[in-house]
């Protein structure tokens, strides 16, 4: 199943329209080589379904990176 793949036919236009955003923004990162995460991938669920905004989705998003990059620090 293709990324977001359920939201395609979302009677929402908003909604398959963020959807079709974050399939755009994730495949260029995986263009990239970049993997992407599940966490990135939840994050994006919760923005496309209209749970969050998008200066929410970013602020979880460095929050999560931030104490990751943290974590490898202490190490």
């Amino acid at each position: 199943m293709a990324l977001f793949e359920e939201y395609k036919n979302h009677p929402d236009p908003f909604v398959r329209e963020r959807a079709n955003n974050w399939t755009i923004a994730i495949g260029l990162q995986r263009v990239d080589r970049h993997n992407v995460s599940d966490f990135l991938i939840q994050v994006a669920r919760q923005k496309i379904e209209g749970k969050i905004t998008i200066n929410k989705a970013q602020a979880l998003i460095d929050e999560h990176y931030e104490q990751m990059n943290s974590n490898r620090s202490s190490l």
